[in-house]
């Protein structure tokens, strides 16, 4: 997709927090190609390196701040300094966690929190922050499939915080739940502090797409993308249920941040960045009829079932506001799937 201006940026820095990310390596290609120079949070000079790799096309452009710890009070407070604008990205992902509060809730929370905090005082240049937020925080996974029910920005996931933080709670329930409570305290944290900032959040379901990072080994994909890779590599011998009825390719949603960056509009505004629905049997239908070489490895199941009865994605907002243009399913499990060939090849895994 094209980008709204390819100068825009030009002379302006921007900070993307946890730039080694599978969507934050679209973020970075998003503000780089429309020339803004931007700064990045990584946890160590290996993770700098990787990014210095897969970004060298704009090597000038990219500058980098070692935060080791998102929660730590202050601990964005140099990298935010100069900035004309933050795009939060960095949050926990982990599902399985001995101790729900501490490991889950808690550093999603204080890490949306500080990273604002550090803006607010030694930023004042920043008009906009954004933050990628999650499809987590507006479904209500007690409904289930919830056939006929249409989510959009009005909804809310309504796990309780007490609930949340109970051991026996799974840790997908909580990490949900922790995308909510972190959405909801950085529209506190404006609300309360009124800083010269606003903020947009955008919430993406399932993310796919090939990667922007350099991958060097196919056993430690992030989450989206290993989900698809088990699907074309043997490991899966049945069609997996679906878990979430929705997605958004990552070059998109790399796009989204950028738009919602510079609209005037998306100020205080929250968008839910999604494609459409689909299934892992659609995605399993696509890797068979385009890559004939695997398809003794893709679990068949009922080839071309539709989808069943469930809820529906509105994405008119972000479409109506942004301008978004959203890929379908298709091109972006072909990409995914031919980059993991590649990768198999180069490794030796083919």
């Amino acid at each position: 997709m094209a980008s709204m201006n390819t100068t825009s940026g030009a002379g302006k820095t921007i900070l993307v927090t946890g730039g080694s990310g599978f969507v934050a390596a679209e973020v970075l290609n998003a503000f780089l190609t429309r020339g803004y120079n931007v700064r990045t949070t990584v946890r160590n000079e290996a993770s700098a390196n990787k990014i210095k790799k897969s970004h060298s096309k704009y090597i000038n452009q990219l500058s980098f701040a070692i935060v080791k710890d998102i929660q730590i009070p202050g601990g964005h407070d140099e990298a935010v300094k100069g900035v004309d604008g933050v795009i939060h990205t960095a949050s926990p992902f982990v599902l399985q966690v001995e101790d729900n509060e501490p490991y889950l809730l808690k550093p999603a929370i204080t890490g949306t929190t500080e990273v604002l905090a550090s803006v607010q005082k030694y930023a004042p240049n920043v008009k906009r922050v954004v933050i990628t937020s999650s499809f987590a925080s507006i479904v209500d996974n007690s409904q289930g499939l919830r056939p006929g029910y249409i989510y959009s920005e009005k909804d809310w996931n309504p796990t309780t915080y007490e609930e949340a933080a109970k051991k026996e709670t799974s840790g997908s329930v909580s990490y949900c739940a922790s995308k909510t409570f972190a959405e909801k305290a950085a529209f506190e944290f404006v609300e309360k502090n009124k800083p010269n900032f606003a903020i947009t959040t955008l919430c993406p379901p399932m993310v796919y797409g090939p990667s922007g990072s350099v991958i060097t080994s196919l056993d430690h994909l992030n989450t989206s993308s290993a989900e698809i890779y088990r699907l074309m590599n043997g490991s899966s011998k049945e069609v997996p249920d679906t878990a979430v009825w929705g997605f958004v390719d990552v070059r998109d949603l790399g796009e989204a941040h950028a738009r919602a960056f510079e609209s005037p509009e998306a100020a205080g505004q929250r968008y839910q960045a999604s494609s459409s629905g689909y299934s892992y049997q659609q995605v399993c239908d696509i890797i068979r009829k385009d890559f004939p070489e695997k398809k003794d490895l893709v679990p068949e199941g009922t080839p071309n079932a539709p989808l069943p009865d469930v809820y529906k994605l509105d994405n008119s907002k972000i479409k109506t506001e942004l301008g978004m243009v959203f890929k379908p399913l298709e091109p972006i499990i072909h990409d995914m799937v031919a980059q993991f060939i590649e990768i198999e090849k180069a490794t030796g895994k083919a």
